[in-house]
């Protein structure tokens, strides 16, 4: 079995389009040409009494004449950040379609990280008439940097980040890096989430809260909101946006812990159009307008107007891992001698 390192994949990601992977994983997911299994999820508490969760992601996706297959484990402590580590990390498996072996293994963060900011940035892009020019991130973390450098790469028209993070020093070291790439936006590091989010045109939160803080009195008129980390907006975002997006209905469904689930739960929520139940959905209920595989088929319009509020959550899809390790695995075999053991992935 091939073992790449942090490096392998370093390198070899800068030859991979990840948001033209991202892209193709979502029309191919519309098409049928994926297996999405739910994810299972080990949680515990550890010595120090702090949460931890391992998860089991697995999925199979047809792209680009190609068939991978694989599965991301993810590990996290809430405590890792004190302990100068990063929240979660864990590796990427790809399976020959044939003998089912494992053939390749690689570090999961680089991948993970690269996939979020561009399911991220393709949801902007799809949902906003225009790049935005004033974004705002809360949390400095890996994810934080991971959506800024990319969308910095892809829009020129950007002027202005705002940054909070509740540790200022990390968020004005992001700032001080991102700032020597582009010089001409500027970075402002906020003492508050609140003046980070107010009027910006994208909000990207990015961290590791259980606890909503974001309200719908924040977000500015005409803006998007990718609920990256799932927990920090708070209900009434969802019942005053114009449109709400996700990317897999199921996922976010069976899900009885993030915010969205839990809404939908309590019949707060109706599911997208297409197979939509209404049975036991409340009068008031947040309807979610689409998947956002029917935005990049043109099937839904991601807004009416300007001025309609977008809240996209991206519950997180392991086929977009699967894809984009199996073009790193793909590169590097373009690249390399094949001196492992194990069939290639047909």
């Amino acid at each position: 079995m091939l073992q790449l390192t942090d490096g392998d994949v370093d390198e070899l990601i800068e030859t991979v389009d990840v948001v033209g992977a991202v892209r193709e994983v979502f029309l191919a997911h519309a098409a049928q040409r994926t297996v999405l299994p739910e994810e299972s999820c080990l949680r515990w508490t550890n010595d120090q009494g702090e949460s931890c969760r391992s998860l089991n992601m697995p999925g199979l996706v047809e792209i680009d004449g190609r068939r991978f297959a694989g599965t991301k484990i993810i590990n996290a402590s809430l405590g890792n950040p004190d302990r100068g580590l990063a929240r979660a990390d864990g590796v990427v498996l790809l399976f020959d379609l044939t003998t089912a072996r494992p053939v390749c293994i690689m570090p999961a963060a680089r991948v993970s990280a690269a996939r979020t900011a561009a399911v991220s940035v393709l949801a902007a892009e799809l949902c906003r008439s225009r790049p935005a020019r004033s974004i705002a991130v809360v949390g400095a973390g890996a994810l934080a940097e991971a959506h800024l450098s990319l969308a910095l790469h892809r829009w020129p028209s950007l002027q202005r980040v705002r940054l909070h993070d509740r540790v200022p020093e990390r968020a004005a070291l992001l700032a001080e890096r991102l700032g020597a790439v582009r010089p001409g936006v500027v970075f402002d590091v906020t003492s508050t989430a609140e003046q980070a989010v107010h009027d910006a045109e994208l909000v990207i939160p990015v961290t590791t809260t259980t606890t909503g803080y974001i309200p719908a009195d924040w977000i500015a008129e005409g803006a998007v909101v990718v609920n990256v980390s799932l927990d920090d907006l708070m209900p009434d975002v969802f019942t005053a946006a114009d449109k709400v997006i996700v990317d897999d209905w199921s996922l976010v469904a069976a899900d009885t812990t993030r915010l969205l689930g839990r809404m939908y739960r309590a019949g707060d929520v109706l599911p997208p159009p297409r197979g939509r139940i209404t049975d036991g959905a409340g009068p008031h209920a947040v309807e979610v307008a689409a998947e956002l595989c029917d935005v990049i088929s043109g099937t839904t319009s991601p807004r009416a107007s300007a001025t309609d509020r977008v809240v996209i959550n991206p519950f997180g899809m392991s086929l977009h891992d699967v894809a984009v390790a199996g073009k790193i695995y793909t590169a590097h075999l373009g690249k390399a001698p094949t001196h492992f053991v194990g069939a290639a992935v047909p």
